[in-house]
């Protein structure tokens, strides 16, 4: 069935890629951007233009002003007359004007002075004009002719002439010139066939020469002003050309056309060469006839492969990769999609250098990644069904482990059933009760698996021994959704398939959290209940040891006569007292009360702690107070309090063992409602 559906598609999408390859054959886009593309693949030829038998004077805008010359108006055939004579000095080849002479000029003698410098040269080609458009696709000369009227130049230029021809070309509709244009025996040669004639080049000799050499396609050698080159005014200038630039040279003369400056229709069209990277994207007329120059002189014009050869190439990439890519997974396909693109590139720019270019991107662009979108959506829908037949065979699956579950739904303890990824399959009504989680959740929420098993290596080593001995028994700490801790007794089990092989593990959680706190608390009662009695029988001890010292001391300020021995006695006597304070606190803790509050004074305390620290800490200690008289009396325990602030001046000592500074301050302080509730309590 499999292999039949690949037979099917390989025929519908093997038809589908040659008709769409024929169809573009006659689209004018690919084949001209196959054209434009070889060109600037192959790159400069600088072989060509290094040596070149072919060079150009520009009428462009630096002449008209180093000559002092009106742009607007045409350039004084006395000066053509001038520049005519200096080639023939420099032993140019032949001079062709690529400047349409067709009427008398303002000046006769202008006139007479360049029919004089025609005649003389002898090498002088002129152009003629048409006045119909022709194109490769109405290009056949009865057609041409009779929509064409021929304009010959001058008879006073033309008869002192060594030839003239049509200064035509033939356009495609992007406006490049890519057929060359030979001209037609019923009418008159090309301006550039007309220069091969003259020259008698072997390639004007062959018999039906004209008509053969119609419609080839021409070879560009470079970006617009690639063929060497000088300005009108330099061409004049004494130095301002090498000495032998123009020698045996076939010299054209045309415009240079600045769209601002010149009037009417611009001659000049687009380079196969435009791309971004090319800051001119137009080529000179006169540089197009000049590259034909080339063409004829080198014999390496190029010629589009015959319509067989194209249907032929056309097939067979149709077969081989509209049939052949239906075979192949997507990823091996694009591999071999990308292989025949840059294959079917090599052989047409190898083509190409040989004179004879193939409309490669109706293959490369078009065909190919056709065929392989073709068979992406091929195994696309492939894929789509056998999904869905293994989502049936999983809800399958699952709906036998829940008949199975189904059993055990009314159990107290949380049972849940994992696969071996860790993914819950299962979990009872218990199990979504105790952790907050339903089922659905459970089993496509990825966190919620995780928040359960905080403790991850201990899951996981229950995994592992479940694994290896088939059980496991142990107490774990798990997290509910609300994110409170639970303490289970779990058990693990692993359920094995038909075969014996491992398939999931069932976990049966009982709740033991409670139980633990009862234990807990139990055990930190009987603590507490030990503790109070050491207390008990510590504070009873202290409370003996101190009476003694407080009477001393209360006797010895009865005897006492100087002021220094009864304040010494006083703070003995207010220390002991303290420290029967803290013993009936130690009491008070053991029999379960806490110490008493009331209403208390900081201030007094403050001063008294003041005067404690500063008689019995080092003098290398200073001692300083800042209270104001309306601090507002707080709520506490005196003895508590006054134990805090000794505690934290005694930190302070032992932090400045080389002196310092002990400084008291307390004030009255406001809180917002957000600070208060910041505080507990």
């Amino acid at each position: 069935m499999a292999r039949r559906q690949n037979v099917l598609a390989s025929l519908t999408l093997g038809a589908v890629v040659a008709l769409l390859g024929l169809a573009l054959r006659s689209a004018n886009g690919p084949v001209h951007a196959s054209y434009d593309s070889l060109h600037r693949l192959a790159g400069d030829q600088s072989d060509a233009l290094s040596n070149s038998p072919v060079a150009i004077i520009y009428l462009d805008l630096n002449s008209f002003a180093l000559l002092q010359h009106d742009p607007a108006r045409p350039w004084p055939r006395e000066i053509h007359a001038q520049l005519l004579r200096r080639l023939s000095e420099t032993g140019a080849k032949a001079v062709v004007f690529d400047i349409v002479f067709s009427a008398p000029g303002p000046n006769e003698s202008a006139d007479d002075e360049l029919a004089a410098a025609i005649r003389e040269s002898g090498r002088t080609i002129l152009a003629g004009e048409s006045s119909g458009k022709i194109s490769h696709k109405t290009g056949e000369e009865s057609t041409w002719a009779r929509a064409s009227k021929i304009l010959p130049p001058f008879e006073l230029f033309a008869t002192n002439a060594a030839a003239w021809g049509i200064a035509s070309h033939m356009i495609d509709d992007d406006y490049v010139v890519r057929y060359y244009l030979a001209g037609f025996a019923t009418n008159k040669p090309s301006l550039t066939w007309a220069v091969a004639s003259w020259l008698r080049l072997p390639v004007a000799k062959e018999p039906d020469a004209l008509t053969r050499a119609n419609f080839r396609n021409i070879r560009y050698y470079g970006p617009p002003l690639s063929i060497p080159h000088v300005s009108y005014a330099q061409a004049l200038a004494d130095d301002g050309v090498p000495e032998n630039f123009f020698r045996d040279k076939i010299v054209f003369i045309g415009a240079r056309p600045m769209t601002e400056l010149f009037k009417g229709r611009q001659d000049e069209f687009r380079s196969p060469f435009h791309s971004w990277g090319n800051k001119e994207l137009f080529m000179p007329g006169v540089e197009v006839h000049a590259t034909e120059m080339l063409n004829l002189l080198r014999t390496d014009w190029l010629e589009r492969a015959a319509p067989t050869t194209e249907f032929f190439l056309i097939l067979l990439a149709a077969i081989a990769f509209g049939g052949g890519l239906v075979w192949l997974r997507p990823i091996p396909a694009t591999v071999v999609a990308v292989v025949g693109a840059l294959l079917a590139l090599g052989l047409s720019v190898a083509g190409f250098s040989r004179g004879v270019w193939f409309p490669w991107l109706i293959v490369s662009a078009a065909q190919i990644p056709a065929a392989l979108g073709g068979s992406v959506l091929f195994y696309s829908v492939e894929w789509y069904r056998a999904r869905k037949r293994f989502e049936a065979a999983k809800r399958i699956a699952d709906a036998k482990i829940r008949e199975q579950a189904a059993l055990i739904d009314k159990a107290h303890d949380a049972i849940l059933v994992q696969d071996l990824d860790g993914k819950i399959l299962y979990a009872n009504p218990s199990a979504e009760q105790l952790y907050g989680w339903k089922l659905d959740e459970l089993q496509h929420g990825g966190r919620a698996v995780e928040i359960i098993f905080l403790d991850a290596e201990s899951a996981n080593s229950a995994r592992a021994a479940a694994l290896k001995d088939g059980e496991w028994n142990g107490e774990l700490q798990q997290q509910t959704r609300s994110g409170q801790m639970v303490t289970v007794a779990s058990r693990w089990t692993l359920i094995r398939d038909d075969g014996g092989k491992p398939k999931a593990l069932l976990l049966i959680n009982s709740d033991i959290t409670e139980k633990k706190l009862l234990e807990q608390q139990f055990l930190r009662t009987q603590r507490m209940n030990t503790i109070g009695t050491l207390a008990g029988g510590m504070a009873h001890d202290l409370n003996n040891a101190l009476a003694p010292i407080l009477m001393g001391a209360q006797l010895l300020r009865r005897k006492a006569g100087d002021d220094d021995t009864r304040n010494l006695l006083d703070m003995m006597e207010t220390s002991t007292l303290r420290g029967a304070d803290m013993v009936r606190q130690v009491l008070l803790f053991a029999r379960g009360r806490s110490g008493e509050v009331e209403r208390l004074e900081p201030g007094p305390l403050i001063k008294e702690l003041e005067k404690l620290v500063r008689e019995t800490f080092p003098k290398s200690i200073a001692v300083e107070s800042f209270v104001p008289r309306d601090l507002w009396p707080v709520r506490g325990n005196l003895t508590q309090l006054h134990q805090v602030l000794l505690n934290l001046c005694v930190n302070a000592r032992d932090a400045m063992p080389d002196g310092g500074k002990i400084s008291f301050v307390a004030d009255n302080v406001e809180l917002t409602d957000t600070e208060s509730r910041e505080i507990p309590e």
